[in-house]
């Protein structure tokens, strides 16, 4: 939602009278800098702004509301206790406030608004991309307190479905807008995974995988240099993760809201493809409580900081387990082979009923790269720099690397598979793109080219000619031959 300039004035204005808040969260954890509190007398605040302002523009601007005819008052929202200030992260202006009830103005979704917030989008940068969705003002301040990009999930429960599109691309498939198409047709272009996850082991390759392209797929398979590639700064995007817990008070009692969200969102995933497979459940052990509470009670803010932030990077549910029994963890694999069953079988979940989440996806994404170069592609490329003749090792180096992008490629495919089939069913479209199966066959033939290039390239170039020695009576001797 956008915001005129006239409101920024009026909410610059309305800071004027309110103070910087200084409460300690636990007793002992300083908020940030834009947290505030009203200390001014209400109705004093209501007149002076009168005095500047259209009581129009103040009742739009959501700080001033009509309570009888005539008789107007300040936004109870804004008089019990803390909000938020949202600031432009560009002109750093004033554009909204987070209340106990969510922005100002009742239609626009703090989930969304808050992704204008420069500070918002400072933390994000700095962590893993994602931003935890709170159903309580008081966890949002403790969360950003210690570093974590916050927000409320006010009017989740009920996401309009015109603004579904807006929030698919902002939150369920980063890198890619949507540009008419459904989230899971957007996410078959990239391998289902989200964009500021600076972990995903495929999200650079897919950025850049053209399927009418064989050139370019191998050139995808190497990690991407993100230092290289130029990503539309607007809109800015994350990874949503719910919190299932109340670290402000440090106890395990999941938010009532957080059911009702989750009911709605499986009716989107169900009716809208709206994906959810890379929103995060943030629930946490008793363990974990008991040593924040430990750290807490000595008081140590650094400390307990860097214990909450360690604990928000490890969020590896999925939001579709909610109220569900938990997976047990799937071994790690020691080779390649039992590295792709594993990615298959995690691939191949039906309807988040056994999806480890996206941080165990990944890791089985990380187990099969680095078995793949140390198992296939890393004995080729060795056997390459052992062999004197630079035609071979030519051969076999290209050999490694093509192999490389081809099994990368072919995992690619099976997982696009496996997720249009779950989405849509195998008559429904669970097909591929023709071109994208002609090109991992033209990949195929060159890496049958280059094998027979290189075994013609170690055969000797030419043969000892077999000697006979004739010795028959029956053959007369040469004059000369004694």
């Amino acid at each position: 939602m956008k915001t005129t300039s006239k409101k920024t004035e009026i909410i610059g204005r309305f800071l004027e009278y309110c103070e910087p808040s200084r409460k300690l969260l636990l007793d002992f954890v300083e908020v940030d800098e834009d947290v505030f509190e009203c200390e001014t007398d209400p109705a004093e605040i209501v007149n002076l702004l009168t005095g500047e302002f259209a009581i129009a523009d103040l009742m739009e601007s959501g700080i001033v509301v009509a309570r009888d005819e005539g008789v107007f008052s300040l936004s109870p929202a804004l008089t019990e206790g803390c909000f938020v200030v949202m600031r432009d992260a560009v002109t750093h202006e004033p554009y909204d406030l987070l209340t106990v009830i969510g922005c100002l103005s009742a239609t626009a979704l703090p989930v969304f608004e808050i992704m204008r917030d420069g500070h918002t989008q400072q933390l994000i940068e700095q962590g893993n991309g994602d931003l935890v969705v709170a159903f309580d003002l008081k966890q949002v301040i403790m969360l950003r307190a210690c570093g974590i990009p916050a927000t409320l999930g006010v009017g989740l429960d009920n996401l309009p479905l015109e603004q579904v599109n807006e929030f698919s691309d902002l939150f369920c498939q980063a890198s890619f807008p949507s540009g008419g198409k459904t989230p899971s047709e957007i996410g078959e272009g990239r391998g289902h995974q989200a964009e500021c996850n600076v972990d995903d082991p495929i999200r650079s390759m897919m950025r850049k995988m053209h399927n009418d392209n064989p050139a370019s797929m191998e050139q995808a398979a190497s990690p991407a240099d993100s230092s290289t590639e130029t990503l539309s700064a607007e809109p800015f995007r994350a990874q949503l993760a719910f919190l299932g817990w109340n670290p402000a008070e440090l106890s395990n009692v999941v938010p009532p809201q957080l059911k009702a969200v989750v009911d709605y969102f499986q009716q989107l995933h169900r009716f809208m493809n709206v994906d959810l497979y890379d929103m995060g459940l943030w629930e946490v052990t008793e363990e974990t409580i008991a040593k924040l509470e430990f750290i807490a009670a000595r008081k140590s803010a650094a400390i307990f900081k860097r214990a909450l932030l360690e604990t928000a990077e490890n969020i590896n549910a999925d939001v579709m387990f909610f109220g569900k029994e938990k997976p047990a963890t799937l071994a790690r694999p020691n080779d390649y082979p039992a590295a792709v069953n594993r990615l298959s079988e995690i691939s191949s979940s039906e309807e988040g009923s056994r999806l480890p989440g996206p941080n165990q996806k990944n890791e089985a994404w990380r187990d099969v790269q680095r078995l793949l170069s140390q198992q296939v592609v890393g004995p080729v490329r060795e056997l390459a720099l052992a062999t004197s003749n630079p035609v071979e090792r030519n051969l076999l180096t290209g050999f490694a690397e093509l192999s490389n992008v081809f099994h990368m490629q072919s995992l690619v495919m099976s997982e696009q598979f496996n997720r249009r089939v779950t989405d849509r069913g195998v008559t429904n479209g669970g097909q591929l793109p023709e071109d994208q199966f002609k090109n991992l066959i033209a990949m195929a033939d060159r890496l049958i080219g280059i094998a027979k290039a290189t075994e013609k390239c170690s055969q000797p170039r030419t043969k000892n000619s077999e000697s006979w020695t004739i010795d028959s009576p029956s053959i007369p001797r040469l004059p000369h031959s004694g």
